[in-house]
């Protein structure tokens, strides 16, 4: 089974990262499988597990909680076109090309288009996060300040076949020297 997370930037650049692993643990630590390296991503956030015929997501006690379909859980079962939100990171599940590249769109966070008024012709909706369910935690919106990549070591013959995260960031005051 192929399974590869999709993750749209915010110019509309995708990034596909292939989940070749039975466990991939992601986080901002140096030693996890798929990093991202930001503030609101947790150092061991969550991790994928492909089964035999099944992909679960789980939570490993993330600050910031794990999204799955703009839910926070501790476990799902993932499947073709779901939505995983880490930090401010979505990614769309695609499994054995399902849905279709053609067919895949940016996650906006917001609720399915069936629930939302159609107010204007602007794909990526409003800036406002979708709302909870009872008694669950919104997803965080997501952000477009941030563009960064994800590093493959695959040309490095002695690489773990990790993947990193680059950022192309203004610094903030708090980065700049005193």
């Amino acid at each position: 089974m192929q399974v590869v997370l999709v993750m749209f930037r915010a110019d509309g650049e995708r990034r596909s990262f292939s989940i070749v692993r039975d466990m991939t643990v992601v986080g901002r630590r140096e030693d996890c499988d798929l990093r991202i390296p930001l503030g609101e991503v947790s150092r061991k956030h969550c991790r994928i597990i492909k089964d035999a015929e099944t992909i679960r997501l789980e939570d490993l006690g993330s600050s910031n909680g794990t999204f799955h379909n703009s839910e926070r859980v501790r476990e799902a079962v993932l499947a073709a076109g779901d939505t995983v939100q880490i930090g401010p990171v979505t990614f769309m599940v695609q499994i054995d090309g399902v849905p279709a590249d053609d067919e895949m769109q940016p996650a906006t966070g917001e609720a399915p288009a069936a629930a939302v008024p159609d107010t204007d012709d602007d794909f990526l909706g409003s800036d406002e996060p979708a709302p909870a369910a009872a008694g669950e935690a919104a997803a965080p919106a997501p952000t477009d300040d941030i563009n960064f990549d994800a590093v493959s070591e695959k040309d490095d013959p002695e690489a773990s076949g990790e993947l990193d995260f680059d950022f192309d960031e203004e610094p903030s005051s708090n980065d700049r020297p005193a």
